[in-house]
């Protein structure tokens, strides 16, 4: 058989909003932690246009033109991974603080 176990009524005490303090600043401190980790890696930022001064290859407008496009999609794919890192952030933030609130609800009724 299984035990039913008793709900406990919720009481906000002092010890009660020292541990949401503390989980708060460890979700708050992790975001900012992996934040800084990620774009302080420098992904595709090699610069390929000083490899195509071998022998005057890049004053070809063929070359100048795929270049520029180059840089182009290099920009909008990083400007896309930031972009996709911020939702991801507000997502995650959002569902952490839809469980408390739920948890919180959960443990008036």
């Amino acid at each position: 058989m299984s035990l039913k176990s008793k709900k406990k009524e919720f009481h906000f005490s002092l010890g009660v909003l020292f541990r949401w303090l503390i989980f708060a600043a460890i979700i708050y401190f992790s975001i900012n932690y992996l934040s800084k980790n990620y774009s302080s890696k420098s992904y595709l930022s090699t610069d390929y246009s000083t490899n195509l001064n071998i022998a005057g290859v890049n004053t070809e407008p063929l070359v100048q033109n795929a270049t520029n496009v180059f840089e182009k999609y290099k920009s909008q794919a990083l400007t896309f991974i930031n972009n996709q890192l911020t939702d991801l952030k507000k997502q995650i933030v959002t569902k952490v603080y839809e469980d408390i609130i739920r948890s919180i609800e959960g443990d008036k009724r």
